[in-house]
């Protein structure tokens, strides 16, 4: 069965659909080709269809985004495993979680301390220099000055392991 990747007019990939599904989508109109296909076509008595490879909605669909699970290997694929206050790349192994505002502040204030915005990827080297204190306090700062912890979107699009190769530049991997 041939699959093609839908994408929204904002080229964020949204759907795989079957290719019966995509020319139906052509036919009426609602998308244009972005990659033709390999090249095979369906033919009627008085048209000539090419299968495309990716498609792209011609309207815009708000589509809402969930948020990722907070995790401690979830904060190190987003830090991509690099310490934030020295830029030191690291393991999962040597790697740790530093709360920017520390534990005993959070639990005082009763905030939640194992939060997408308060935990870091950090070297025991620069764990042990912060400790329990802030970062001003501890007279440090992000190693990247424009670096934010933020909460990450997940995507809706799961694929498996057999990615077609016109879909790579559309499809963050």
């Amino acid at each position: 069965m041939t699959r093609v990747l839908v994408l929204n007019a904002s080229y964020e990939p949204l759907h795989i659909v079957d290719y019966r599904r995509a020319v139906s989508l052509l036919v009426g109109n609602k998308v244009e080709i972005v990659e033709p296909g390999n090249g095979r076509v369906i033919a009627s008595a008085t048209h000539r269809i090419v299968v495309p490879s990716v498609i792209k909605l011609r309207r815009y669909v708000n589509v809402p985004q969930r948020h990722a699970t907070w995790s401690r290997h979830s904060v190190l694929v987003r830090d991509h495993f690099t310490c934030q206050y020295c830029g030191t790349r690291l393991t999962e192994r040597e790697a740790t979680i530093d709360h920017v505002v520390p534990q005993w502040k959070c639990k005082a204030t009763g905030q939640p301390a194992n939060t997408w915005t308060n935990t870091v990827t950090a070297c025991k080297r620069c764990q042990t220099r912060k400790g329990g204190r802030a970062l001003h306090e501890a007279g440090m700062h992000f190693h990247d000055p424009a670096f934010e912890p933020r909460r990450p979107r997940t995507r809706y699009l799961v694929l498996s392991s057999d990615i077609v190769p016109e879909w790579r530049r559309y499809i963050e991997i």
